[in-house]
């Protein structure tokens, strides 16, 4: 929250803890897991858990080596170890390094988040749906000339181009192009519009394209910005646990909630009411 007054820090915090309250009243999960993964974080920070502080010491140092060579003006992303340090967690436990796992991300800006993704999978390739035209709710911390971003994009992407796919345009119109190309994700970076709306479109069109057993990251999923509480993105995300309750398990909840896909149904019209359920 740079730029901001005392103040304001104040009651964007107090939002915050309102948000995660009442998402945590209605989804017990995430709040055990808020306080699990801040749990974890002191842990890895203090050295406690030595075989995961390698395992993100190994994988920051190849990220910074990668970054090093870009041209990044924001480092949202990695500010803090956090994001780093639950990610690792999370990936380690699902994926293999070194397998050619299939990523889509909704929101790229400058690519950090991007590169990080195309460093800790090494064979992995990635799909950067932006419209790279800026954003008007980072205007409190953000470079406010976003004239050459999508070439600070592709400059910061270059080590990795071979493995990367842009697609231009807003996600409400490149997600649906993806399901009739039938396109499946191993994971899903949900990073685009924090507007309440536009988060559940994408996460709703995300989750079908998301593989069985793969996993959703919905960032942000506490931000206070939007003075109306249900314009902001917990909203949002609160309403897709519930519409797609049964089909997923809470695998880490902080700035961020992943979710991993453990079902996945195949509808089909039928006359058969035999074969119909009621929820």
């Amino acid at each position: 929250m740079t730029g901001l007054t005392t103040t304001t820090k104040i009651r964007w915090s107090i939002r915050y803890v309102a948000f995660l309250l009442r998402i945590g009243t209605r989804h017990p999960s995430v709040l055990w897991h808020f306080l699990a993964c801040n749990l974890r974080y002191i842990l890895v920070k203090l050295g406690v858990l030595p075989s995961a502080a390698r395992h993100v010491a190994e994988v920051r140092a190849a990220f910074e080596e990668h970054a090093a060579q870009g041209q990044f003006k924001e480092r949202w992303f990695d500010m803090s170890d956090v994001i780093v340090i639950q990610w690792c967690a999370v990936f380690s436990g699902i994926f293999d390094r070194a397998a050619p796992v299939s990523i889509l991300e909704i929101g790229s800006w400058e690519g950090r988040s991007s590169l990080f993704l195309l460093t800790y999978f090494t064979r992995g390739r990635l799909t950067a749906v932006d419209t790279w035209a800026g954003i008007d709710y980072y205007l409190y911390n953000a470079t406010p000339d976003g004239r050459d971003l999508e070439a600070r994009f592709d400059g910061n992407l270059a080590p990795c181009a071979t493995r990367l796919i842009k697609r231009k345009g807003s996600s409400l119109h490149v997600l649906p192009q993806l399901l009739d190309e039938q396109q499946e994700f191993d994971l899903i970076y949900v990073d685009g519009s924090h507007f309440a709306d536009d988060v559940l479109m994408d996460g709703i069109t995300a989750w079908r394209l998301l593989k069985q057993g793969g996993v959703m990251i919905f960032d942000d999923f506490l931000w206070p910005c939007y003075p109306r509480a249900r314009a902001n993105p917990w909203w949002a995300i609160d309403q897709f646990l519930t519409y797609h309750a049964g089909e997923y398990k809470v695998l880490a909840a902080y700035d961020q909630i992943i979710l991993q896909k453990k079902t996945r149904f195949t509808d089909r019209v039928t006359a058969d009411l035999t074969a119909v359920q009621w929820q």
